[in-house]
């Protein structure tokens, strides 16, 4: 009867704690979601233009900034929102955000930071998500300074079932910078938004690192992306400029690019890097378009044309790639002084170009666009083979008509060769400093 009694005391105990430790988290639950509707008490209250610091604290619930008002946290804020509802809601012009820590635990289409307002400044933001970053709906002028916006879902999660970190819709003349953005759906997306600068950002194990589609004269510059499905995905823009940029490690994918233009018209794509991708740059249906100065290196296939005409190509470098370029119904492109690494040219008159020109052998492509099976063939002896002999219609190859003989960039890194007057100058000195060893040394013996 007294261990029964004893059991029945342990058993009233542990309950009591238990229920103790529920309400306990209902209650801080509770106190989270009545200090957030205080502090959404504090912005209604506030006056335009005037600055909010919040108190440090974890809340729990949605703030909707309504006028034009300056928020801080002073100290560690956090805010986490699990209704679906953003964390952060902009509906005001002017609202400028910083330094706040936001948690998005609702999955779908949520998002942390909803903007419907125009001339947004959000700096500093770290955001933790299981859905959307930062959304930008009919939002112009916005500034995203030094965001921190990682995945928060599973970890089990496929691309499929993330969204965007940074997602900009019928937006236009927004500024995107230092930003890092990681293991999201599209780490950057823009969508029918135009006139957008994307500049300086970090990108990373996302599927596309920056995508753009239906956006004129949008400005990507100095960002870089690594082990992304493909670094950079422009589609039916443009008037834009795609310059200073990196991208490597794009090669997990049989997609994998490095840069994939499509639909891309009258822009530039000028002094790019792209090293370890499956393919460096990737060129489809796109005209007018200006590519110079960008260095491939060590891709699987340095740089692909495909269908697409009235194009500049020039002074790109492609070293180290297992195929240097392939191209198909590719005609009228303006392609001179590049460097292809397995070309062996010949320069009678030193000024630096071949007299012999770089051809493209399309017959592989073409033979993978007739039977896409084909592709299994890539680089097999016998196809390699079959293509040296295939030389039909030659003069419609994309064909560079002076390649270069050296990179544009041999001699002017750091640990590169040196200039050919210095090259001369300790050549002259060795051979000087040989003889009078040479001289001395025979004094010696005789």
């Amino acid at each position: 009867m007294r261990i029964s009694a004893i059991g029945k005391v342990l058993a009233i105990v542990c309950l009591s704690v238990g229920l103790g430790i529920v309400s306990g988290e209902r209650a801080r639950a509770a106190d989270a979601a009545m200090e957030s509707a205080n502090i959404q008490r504090l912005l209604d209250e506030a006056r335009a233009g005037d600055t909010v610091r919040i108190p440090p604290g974890t809340y729990d619930g949605s703030l909707v900034i309504g006028k034009p008002l300056r928020i801080e946290a002073d100290g560690d804020v956090t805010i986490v929102t699990r209704s679906g509802k953003p964390a952060v809601h902009i509906t005001a012009d002017g609202v400028q955000l910083g330094e706040l820590q936001l948690v998005n635990e609702s999955a779908g289409d949520s998002s942390a930071v909803l903007v419907t307002a125009n001339d947004a400044n959000l700096h500093g933001l770290k955001i933790r998500t299981s859905a959307f970053g930062i959304k930008l709906e009919g939002a112009n002028r916005a500034e995203i300074r030094n965001a921190d916006i990682t995945w928060g879902g599973p970890e089990s999660a496929k691309l499929t079932e993330k969204r965007n970190g940074i997602d900009l819709y019928k937006s236009d003349d927004n500024v995107m910078t230092g930003n890092t953005i990681s293991s999201m759906h599209d780490a950057i997306y823009l969508e029918s938004s135009n006139g957008n600068k994307i500049e300086s950002n970090q990108v990373e194990k996302s599927r596309y690192g920056i995508h753009c589609m239906y956006a004129d004269r949008t400005t990507i510059r100095g960002n870089t992306g690594t082990y992304n499905v493909t670094g950079a995905m422009i589609m039916s823009v443009k008037n834009s400029e795609l310059s200073g940029n990196s991208f490597a490690k794009q090669s997990e994918n049989v997609h994998s690019q490095g840069i994939l233009m499509f639909d891309v018209q009258s822009s530039r794509v000028v002094d790019n890097a792209a090293e370890g991708n499956r393919v460096g740059i990737y060129v489809e249906q796109s005209q007018h378009n200006e590519l110079s100065g960008n260095v491939l290196t060590g891709n699987f296939i340095g740089f692909q044309l495909l269908d697409s005409e009235n194009n500049r190509i020039s002074g790109n470098e492609l070293i180290g790639s297992v195929v240097d370029a392939e191209a198909r119904d590719s005609r009228n492109n303006a392609v001179s002084g590049n460097y292809w690494d397995s070309f062996r040219g010949i320069d009678t008159d030193g000024d630096g170009r071949s007299d012999t020109a770089y051809a493209i052998n399309p017959f592989f492509q073409a033979m993978a666009k007739a039977k896409p099976a084909y592709q299994l063939f890539f680089q097999s002896p016998g196809m390699t083979f079959l293509e040296s002999l295939f030389q039909g219609g030659r003069q419609e190859w994309t064909t560079d008509a002076a390649p270069l003989m050296k990179p544009p960039s041999y001699g002017t890194k750091a640990g590169e060769a040196p200039n050919a007057a210095a090259t001369g100058i300790l050549a002259s000195l060795l051979l000087a400093a040989s003889l009078v060893i040479i001289y001395y040394t025979g004094v010696r013996r005789s």
